[in-house]
């Protein structure tokens, strides 16, 4: 659905949302981000409903090995139990309520760290230290109480509601879209958590759209790449139009080119553009070597080297640099041992660029590399968020099996995480938004109905779980 305020059968009807939190026709009042009773309805009602995405399976790359999972109050462990299986519990001892582990790690059995009880990794109760002076209980009782927890493209979710719908049926239809992408063969290049002083929505909300490109990030449209956050009038004329479109409880947006030229069937990699080069090659070439070496993601060393060959190369004729570059790219890739399934301009142009999986993650659908975003809340202040940005690399079919030593970083301040210049400008302004989200003459968000109804839709699709 594109064009409009999305709206579909089965969406809570206004009258039964408090008016304070009540969306209109392309608007979202500011109550939604600013008031701690509403961060409170959706620690109980929505985060406890909803397939969230936990870890990757390389995180558990042996049996025995758990990533801790926390959201609001609650604490998820999840446990490789198997060597072809991944469990998820409560992280809770059955005695007197101690979490019994933090962080990640490996272990062969869990033992609570207050009095020793222990449990096998399947959940099962191993031992009860003194267990005749307790009122009898049953082995089953005294098990460790699971949470669902099911895999898709390499991920690890996790859904508190034991009535949900299965995790392919909620995604869907993005599991089908994705497939080209192969994101099951694909790892961790790097993660990095940080701490941002603004609301876990405002967090995702930067990275939903691509219409603010042109004032946060103008270089990314400039021969020298210099940077400032002033767009100058020619780059307001050339900036990409990034239409959204929403899939029920998902929705994405897709950078397709400038605005006048609507007949473009979507995103196409084979198009690229750095205003100030005559030369295509370089234009090309340049574009994909900044982002390589600025957010070391979406590209990879294959790409930019592909990029390096580029600038030289006689390009066929028929053939534009934007393809001749995808050419290279995935000709090096062959060699080097990658499946590189061919991807239609209609598969590009249904990926799009960006998706929204509801409630708090953002995938980014590319070949060989890709990026993902989450965002938590930070306790109870509605003005406080963990945001996690990771880049995943596609690697060798030899290494699919190949186990890794990776390792999350964690930042209290954004601006300590080399996080290079395109991202550090979207983090800047998380502190601006909130500061003028809570000015008394800004009221809630008002939204372009072309470019920024990912946002919306998450808060339509919210209402679902907040008020029923």
């Amino acid at each position: 659905m594109r064009g409009k305020t999305p709206w579909f059968e089965g969406d809570v009807p206004a009258e039964m949302v408090p008016e304070k939190y009540r969306l209109a026709q392309a608007y979202v009042p500011k109550t939604r981000y600013l008031d701690p009773d509403f961060l409170k309805l959706e620690l109980e009602k929505m985060f406890t409903r909803t397939w969230l995405m936990a870890c990757r399976v390389e995180e558990l790359p042996g049996v025995g090995c758990f990533v801790e999972h926390e959201i609001g109050s609650h604490s998820i462990l999840i446990v490789r139990e198997a060597k072809d299986s991944i469990r998820a519990y409560y992280n809770a001892c059955r005695h007197r309520g101690t979490r019994l582990a933090r962080g990640r790690g490996r272990v062969g059995s869990i033992i609570c760290p207050f009095h020793g009880w222990r449990w096998n990794l399947d959940g099962s109760i191993r031992l009860v230290l003194d267990r005749e002076e307790f009122v009898p209980r049953s082995d089953d009782d005294l098990g460790l109480v699971r949470v669902r927890a099911e895999q898709w493209g390499g991920f690890v979710f996790i859904n508190m509601d034991p009535n949900a719908a299965p995790l392919l049926e909620y995604l869907d239809p993005i599991p089908r879209i994705f497939e080209p992408f192969q994101f099951q063969n694909m790892r961790y290049r790097w993660m990095k958590g940080v701490i941002l002083p603004c609301n876990w929505k405002t967090a995702l909300d930067g990275f939903l759209e691509a219409y603010h490109v042109a004032g946060t990030h103008p270089q990314l449209h400039r021969f020298d790449k210099s940077n400032t956050n002033i767009a100058s009038l020619k780059e307001l004329e050339n900036r990409m139009w990034a239409p959204t479109t929403a899939y029920e409880r998902h929705a994405h947006y897709s950078s397709v080119g400038q605005k006048k030229n609507t007949k473009s069937a979507g995103k196409d990699p084979s198009r690229r553009n750095t205003d100030g080069v005559i030369d295509e090659r370089l234009s090309v070439a340049l574009s994909v070597q900044y982002i390589a070496d600025d957010m070391r993601g979406l590209e990879n060393e294959r790409s930019w080297r592909a990029a390096e060959a580029l600038k030289t190369a006689d390009v066929p004729e028929g053939m534009t640099a934007g393809q001749y570059f995808l050419q290279l790219y995935r000709g090096l890739s062959i060699a080097e041992g990658y499946d590189w399934p061919v991807i239609t301009p209609q598969q590009w142009g249904e990926a799009g660029t960006a998706w929204n999986v509801f409630p708090n993650t953002i995938l980014l659908p590319n070949q060989g590399s890709a990026f993902g975003y989450r965002a938590r809340p930070n306790g109870p202040d509605p003005d406080s968020c963990l945001f996690e940005i990771f880049s995943l690399d596609q690697v060798p079919v030899a290494d699919y099996d190949k186990k890794r030593d990776f390792q999350p970083q964690f930042f209290e301040d954004f601006r300590e995480a080399d996080l290079g210049e395109v991202f550090t400008q979207d983090l800047m302004n998380a502190k601006e938004v909130t500061v003028g989200m809570h000015s008394p003459s800004f009221d809630g968000h008002r939204l372009s109905e072309e470019q920024e109804m990912t946002i919306y839709n998450h808060h339509r699709v919210a209402d679902r779980f907040l008020w029923t």
